[in-house]
């Protein structure tokens, strides 16, 4: 198998080739990324992830990243038709942007582009063998100490490089379960998302999650939100406290990578209902018909392959 393909600054070249500079401002300060992905090797609503791209450089006002979405879009598909070869027809793949501001000290205000592929696939069991193991026993959540960062020091909104306060609420979970993920509040005590996720819960048939004010609008999210639509799921978006989730027959997180996970336990609460739960089945079968793509069969699947 070849050495994947990145894209890097008006390049594309060999992973192994990227060298970012020790003064890229990306490392000093950060900056945006994003995270796509891949179904049957088709990305994903890959315009709503510029579009989630240029909302979160607009609110970082000091990148001045000259490219339009449509180049961001191109460049997406020519990295993922150079790379098709290490691909298997089974796999798939996240895709995933970085942009800093350049590099500081420098006479040049080019902003750095870095966007590169993470696969997934058969020849990739141990993915699949988390992903497999998440759907087919859950994952279990647990409240974190660490606070989201508050919508008035720097709006959650912006998707940013900046995840040291998620990288410590999922040290926190960590320390109570080693394989258990955070549910991290905002200031208020309000359940506001995880490290990388989403959350919805049910309770009595209604489908509930956070509002967007304290937490990442999430182009899965949303596209659950759209599905619960379609099924005649009633959604509600509300201030969630812990006491609600406890009350909750069904839990589930979203994201890009993984479109929806059932959770079976919340702290030390076993879910009431069979994993995944009938309303998060229901979801992740109408998630599954949009892209084409049964992703409980394909992800058992592919990990047996993978064995």
């Amino acid at each position: 198998m070849e050495e994947r393909i990145c894209y890097f600054n008006n390049e594309y070249i060999k992973e192994s080739d990227a060298k970012v500079s020790i003064s890229d401002w990306g490392i000093w300060e950060g900056g945006v990324y994003d995270v796509a992905r891949t179904y049957n090797h088709v990305p994903f609503k890959l315009e709503e992830h510029v579009e989630r791209i240029y909302r979160s450089l607009r609110g970082l006002p000091f990148i001045q990243f000259n490219r339009t979405p449509e180049e961001v879009i191109e460049i997406t598909l020519e990295l993922i038709k150079r790379n098709e070869k290490n691909l298997d027809p089974l796999d798939d793949c996240r895709i995933i942007y970085r942009i800093s501001r350049g590099v500081c000290f420098s006479d040049s205000t080019e902003p750095t582009l870095f966007v590169h592929l993470v696969p997934y696939g058969p020849s990739r069991a141990e993915g699949y063998q988390w992903m497999s193991e998440c759907y087919e026993k859950g994952v279990r959540l647990v409240v974190a100490n660490t606070r989201q960062i508050p919508v008035q020091c720097l709006d959650p909104k912006i998707k940013h490089s900046n995840r040291l306060c998620n990288r410590l609420a999922q040290y926190e979970a960590h320390m109570i379960d080693p394989g258990a993920i955070a549910l991290i509040l905002n200031t208020n005590g309000y359940a506001i998302e995880g490290p990388r996720d989403n959350f919805f819960m049910v309770t009595k048939g209604t489908l509930f999650t956070s509002r967007l004010i304290d937490c990442l609008p999430g182009i899965t999210r949303d596209t659950v939100i759209e599905l619960a639509g379609e099924l005649s799921i009633e959604c509600i978006e509300k201030d969630i406290t812990v006491y609600d989730l406890y009350q909750s027959d069904e839990i589930m997180l979203t994201n890009s990578s993984i479109a929806i996970f059932p959770v079976s336990k919340f702290n030390e609460r076993v879910m009431p209902t069979s994993i995944p739960g009938p309303i998060t089945l229901q979801l992740l079968q109408a998630f599954s018909r949009l892209v084409d793509y049964d992703i409980l069969e394909r992800t058992l699947g592919n990990y047996q392959a993978g064995l």
